[in-house]
This record gives structure tokens, sequence and C-alpha cells, in this order.
């Protein structure tokens, strides 16, 4: 193997540092995580191969007068003002027919079907080494039979959501970039819950895809507000969602759960967006849910796995990491399957 240009190397360590500031870098997982940016990036920058991770960590970004924000009335924003997408009328037909017991495989298809862009979503995915299965499945009848209603009814939520945003300006945040983040963070969520040996795997899925909802909330809502948090992050280095907080006076997490609560969404998915940065405040601490969408996020952004507007890396909290059990030597083969299965998809 061909040894790494030294100013390489130096300017790769340099990154990290910044990367990883907000963590603790003795930390096993962490100390992993750095380890398999820095291989990464020494392979694709000796080939020449740069993304903006290489290029560099943190955007340029001029200092904000922090004197121009003004924290916003949360309750009232959510009451009066907020543009909030009604979820499709095809939400409430599945919805029913999921409560229907005598309900068939085939009425699952003619409403599903009824969208041709949702069709084709779900089978791309379904389609997917993620999913494994050896022959091609066609229809979304054959889809119903194979992965099951519930599975199902996850992946229709959780894409057409996120496609409710397709509008926002590309200069808040890169929608293509926003959904492999999304849907990165979805497919490790849910292959650390299938090495826990969890059951109804797909709501950790559905967790992962729909952890930063609330950022696209604020994308659409609040477009000057979210360009002054995301250039006092850039400009004092610091985490995204502590610049929300100083700009808005909430975080994108705190109004995805609210959001997720309105939509009236179910299980205790809004508690999970609500507290995934903070696992140790969740209304039963340390919920297996939300610290595995935590740990998920984390590796997502350690790795620059697309990116929902944050290019730091946010602190692993400790408790969640030895709650969750997950060994170090199996985060490699879980970051190089995903990698590759994103890209199916994306």
């Amino acid at each position: 193997m061909t040894k790494p240009d030294a100013k390489i190397v130096e300017k790769i360590k340099k990154d990290i540092s910044l990367l990883f500031r907000h963590t603790d870098q003795k930390h096993e997982a962490i100390r992993e995580l750095a380890d398999l940016y820095f291989q990464r990036e020494v392979s694709r920058q000796t080939a020449g191969m740069m993304n903006a991770a290489s290029a560099g960590i943190i955007p340029e970004s001029e200092e904000v007068d922090e004197g121009s924000y003004h924290p916003v009335d949360l309750d009232a924003l959510l009451r009066t003002q907020i543009k909030l997408p009604s979820l499709p009328l095809i939400f409430s037909q599945i919805m029913d027919l999921m409560s229907d017991p005598d309900c068939s495989a085939n009425d699952f298809s003619n409403v599903i079907s009824n969208d041709p862009a949702l069709t084709a979503r779900l089978l791309k995915i379904v389609n997917t080494a993620f999913y494994g299965y050896r022959s091609q499945i066609d229809t979304i009848s054959h889809a119903v039979m194979i992965i099951g209603t519930s599975e199902l009814y996850a992946l229709c939520l959780s894409t057409s959501v996120l496609t409710l945003f397709k509008d926002i300006p590309s200069i808040l945040v890169d929608m293509t970039s926003f959904w492999k983040h999304s849907i990165g963070c979805g497919m490790i969520a849910r292959k650390i819950a299938a090495r826990k040996g969890e059951s109804n795997r797909e709501r950790f899925f559905v967790a992962g895809l729909l952890h930063d909802i609330g950022r696209l909330i604020i994308y659409n809502n609040l477009p000057e507000q979210a360009n002054q948090a995301i250039s006092h992050a850039a400009h004092h280095k610091d985490l995204l969602y502590n610049a929300e907080t100083k700009v808005l006076g909430f975080d994108h997490a705190g109004i995805g759960g609210r959001i997720l609560d309105k939509w009236k969404l179910p299980g205790k998915l809004a508690d999970v967006v609500r507290f995934h940065h903070h696992p140790e405040n969740a209304p039963k601490p340390f919920d297996i849910d939300t610290a595995i969408i935590h740990l998920s996020d984390i590796i997502l952004n350690a790795l620059q796995m697309g990116t929902s507007g944050e290019h730091l890396v946010p602190p692993l909290n400790p408790a969640a990491w030895k709650m969750i059990g997950l060994s170090v030597e199996m985060l490699p083969e879980i970051i190089q399957e995903t990698e590759s299965q994103i890209e199916e998809i994306s």
C-alpha cells in the first residue's frame, strides 16, 4: 500500500480535531468513528476524491450580530403562524385498512397504487439489499405479503413526509443530502436494533428517517432565523442545535416532537425525535428507541453521510452507548453496509 502524502494526513488530522471537537475523543466509540473517518478520507483524498467534508468541515461564514436574534414563541408559532403540510389522504385510508381485520394485501395495493410516486419509492426501497430479498418485488401486494402491513405503512409515512418539504431553498439545505442523512440514520438504527434483537424494527427506521423533521419545519417557516443559526454555528464552530436555541429559543428536536404530536403519529415517535440529542431527558431516561437514534445520528455525522445542516459531531451520551451494548467491532460492518445501501436508494 502506498504511503499517504504527509500533507493529506496532516489536513485530515486537523479536520478530525474540528469535526469531533464537541465529543469525548477518549470514548471507545468516538475513537473508532474518528479512525474510520481517517481511513476513509486518506483513501479518498489520496485518490483525488474530494467531498464537502474534504474541502472543509465548516463552510465559511461571517459573524452575525447577536443583537438581531429574536427568540420565537413556539406555542404561538404552532397555534397560528406555522405552515404545516397536511399528511396526504392516503394515510388515513391506510390506517383504516390496518384497523380492519378482514383487509387483504390487494386492499393495500389498491390504495397505495393510486399514488404512483409513492408506489415507485416503496418498490425501490424494498428491492434494495437493505431488505435482502432474493427475488424482485414488483407489486405493492407482493411487498405487503413479504414485509407486512406495519412496515409498509412505516415506509409510506416516513418517505412521504420528507417529500412534503421538497421546495426548501438550497441555500438553507441540500435536500438530496438531507434525504441521504435521514435514510442513513433509519438504516443504521434498524441494523443496531436487529443486533439488539429488538422486535418491530420498522419503528427504528421511521424514527431515523424523521429524527430531523424539525429542521425542515424551521427552514420552511423561519428561513431568516434558520440562516442566522447556520451562520452562528459556522462562525463559532458550534453545534447547529445549540445555535438554533440561541437564535430561536428552541431547537429542531423540540419543534420536531411538537409537530409529530400534532400529526398524531403512532407510538412514542414524538418523544424519540424530541430527545434524540439528549436521551437522558426522555420521559423514560435512556429509552432504547431514543438511545439508538441518538447513536445513529452521531454515526452519520461522524462519517459525513449526508447532512441536515449539522457539520460537527454531537456528543455521545456514554450511558446511552452502554445501554445499547454495541461492540465497537460492529461499527465498521454496520457503516459499510449502510453506505452501499444508501447509494441504492438515493
